[in-house]
């Protein structure tokens, strides 16, 4: 199959984020800004409640030190995997 395909129909572990992915296009299309799109998914997403959607980066290193991650390297794989399908 299509890795992008596969990916957003839920092979490889993509099935949430190929919905946000797809609910991101859905909004840009209605010309929904960025912080607006990430309100709304804010309300549906329990695991974003409480995120600071105005400084992302710096809610994203509070969670990984929570977490006991290393940022860079989990935003690397980020950035790495996101890049596969453009």
């Amino acid at each position: 199959m299509n890795p992008i395909l596969n990916f957003l129909s839920g092979g490889s572990g993509g099935n949430i984020f190929g919905q946000i992915l797809m609910q991101a296009v859905g909004a840009a299309l209605r010309g929904e800004s960025p912080q607006q799109f990430l309100k709304g998914l804010a309300n549906t997403r329990p695991e974003l409640r409480g995120v600071d959607l105005n400084d992302l980066e710096g809610s994203a290193r509070s969670i990984a030190q929570q977490k006991g991650v290393d940022f860079e390297k989990v935003k690397g794989e980020a950035i790495s995997t996101i890049q596969k399908y453009m």
